[in-house]
């Protein structure tokens, strides 16, 4: 049981520590500490990183989506993210 706890303590310990370079990730601009925060506190960012981009509406469809699994979001913070979002990662043009 104390070994059980003690690999617990240590798995959290190490991520504390990887947090802060993958919050790194992601490009400057106004909200990026709240996706940080809010968003990184539930998930790893690559779904947001790696995504193809998606236009506001889409981005808000994806919060909500968020809000609908569990997420506890205060609307001031939600188009905080969205605009974020929208701004950072909009849809990649097609070639």
């Amino acid at each position: 049981m104390r070994k059980t706890a003690y690999s617990l303590l240590a798995a959290a310990i190490a991520a504390v520590a990887v947090y802060p370079a993958l919050a790194q990730s992601l490009p400057e601009g106004e909200g990026k500490e709240t996706v940080e925060k809010i968003c990184g506190g539930c998930h790893d960012l690559q779904p947001i990183t790696g995504s193809i981009g998606f236009s506001k509406e889409d981005w808000e469809t994806v919060l909500k989506s968020m809000i609908d699994m569990g997420a506890t979001i205060k609307p001031d913070d939600a188009t905080v993210i969205v605009n974020y979002l929208a701004k950072t990662f909009p849809p990649k043009a097609k070639n």
